[in-house]
């Protein structure tokens, strides 16, 4: 009987080996609730590009090849040869396979996978799909994601034919971390490979429009926040995409306003004229603000600056921040008012407005630090004198920040949120204004 179990998981080994190797289009893997063999056949499937292994001879098939790897292949058998053969190699990479694909979780089996790449036993395109395969079924499996990296990592760096196709690459890569992403909520292990991908590419010198990339990819996450209302993994990922904005070009800018179709200026000026201060010299009509020049707009809305500093303001980057701020903003209202009670719709507003008070307080030279504001010490022109560093700020500077036009239509604006949620008994708009308080520093005008 021994010998006939043997037998059979050898031959699952050998048919799962000719399906990995000969059906380049498989997409997926799977085990298939059975609990005996009753059509007497072997249990590995294949059926329209996806692979399956009933369930009766899964315990089988994995003590078997996971012995024969502890036995044979481990790093700490005293039969370990010094250099892994061809043949030996090939027996290795089937054991492997089959056992990685039930259990991917064994971070040994995956550095045995990268002593195979480096000794170019294996082709690192086929490992990419194998791990495509073993994500198919274990879409939060760090320790795939953590060797995929490391591959990536390998190609992205060295002189592979795969490095010249980086546009299908990304594809793929983006593709994969869609299907993880979909296939496990919350899943912040695919939401970081995406982070890590995106930030890998920045790094190295590749050839594609990177601006594009990060356009499209801030519309997919605005897009996924919106059906995923309580994943704050993609609210993390869509926060690190608002940053990647931050430094577009100017064609890339209008790019991005057309690819989300709507015109930024006009979302920040509507916000602004209806929660403007009561002064008469500031009733300036939408139309005129939104003809203003970026230098006007923030002339307009922090007017004063009295940091020491030479270094020239970039009105131009600073205007498009607080558009883009603006309009995340404008749509973390629409989400909080239509999915009540969502703790993570809160914890996002908290990143926009951290934010947009960092803009300001660049702008007048200032930092938060250990809860005061202190005088921010220029890294490019180094005008402010060392022994003022850590100076606290005099009430006369804290009220130029205070008294200007966006400060005060954002306190305005956070206070309504507040007040319509508060009334409507979502009780996360108290510990909204609890964090604007005592953590931001606003306790005094709150």
């Amino acid at each position: 009987m021994e010998e006939d179990k043997f037998a059979l998981v050898e031959k699952i080994i050998k048919d799962v080996h000719n399906v990995l190797t000969k059906i380049a289009e498989l997409y997926a893997f799977d085990v298939v609730p059975m609990d005996i063999n009753f059509q007497n056949k072997s249990p590995v499937l294949h059926i329209e590009n996806c692979l399956g292994l009933e369930s009766w001879c899964v315990k089988h098939v994995y003590m078997y090849c996971y012995s024969e790897l502890m036995d044979k292949y481990s790093i700490k058998s005293k039969r370990k040869t010094q250099k892994i053969s061809t043949i030996d190699s090939d027996r290795l990479i089937r054991l492997l396979n089959l056992t990685l694909l039930l259990n991917p979780e064994i971070n040994s089996l995956w550095n045995r996978r990268r002593e195979l790449v480096e000794g170019l036993l294996i082709d690192k395109t086929v490992e990419l799909h194998f791990i495509r395969l073993v994500l198919s079924r274990k879409p939060k499996c760090n320790e795939a994601f953590a060797y995929r990296r490391w591959l990536l990592e390998t190609i992205l760096q060295g002189e592979d034919n795969l490095r010249n196709s980086i546009e299908q690459l990304i594809i793929d890569e983006l593709v994969i971390c869609d299907l993880a992403s979909d296939k496990s909520s919350n899943n912040y292990h695919s939401w970081n490979h995406r982070m890590w991908f995106l930030y890998k590419l920045k790094l190295v010198s590749v050839n594609c429009d990177l601006d594009a990339l990060y356009i499209k990819e801030y519309h997919a996450s605005e897009k996924w926040i919106s059906k995923h209302v309580s994943d704050f993994s993609c609210f993390h990922y869509n926060q690190f995409c608002i940053k990647n904005l931050y430094s577009l070009s100017d064609g890339s800018w209008k790019s991005l306003e057309k690819t989300l179709n709507i015109d930024l200026r006009k979302t920040l000026v509507r916000v602004l004229a209806s929660n403007f201060p009561k002064d008469v010299t500031l009733q300036a009509s939408e139309d005129n603000l939104v003809k203003y020049t970026e230098e006007n707009l923030i002339n307009l809305l922090l007017a004063y600056s009295n940091k020491v500093c030479i270094c020239n303001v970039d009105y131009v980057q600073m205007s498009r921040k607080i558009e883009i701020l603006f309009h995340a903003l404008v749509l973390n209202n629409e989400l909080i008012q239509f999915y009540k009670y969502h703790e993570t719709l809160w914890y996002h507003r908290r990143f926009i407005l951290h934010e947009i008070i960092v803009i300001m307080y660049d702008y007048f030279g200032l930092i938060r630090y250990n809860g005061a504001l202190i005088k921010k010490n220029c890294k490019v022109c180094n005008y402010d004198d060392l022994r003022q560093k850590q100076a606290k700020v005099g009430r006369y500077d804290s009220n130029h920040i205070f008294s200007s036009v966006l400060f005060n239509v954002i306190i305005t604006h956070e206070k309504k949120i507040i007040e319509e949620r508060r009334k409507d008994g979502d009780h996360y708009a108290d510990r909204y204004e609890k964090y604007l308080k005592f953590v931001e520093g606003l306790n005094n005008v709150m």
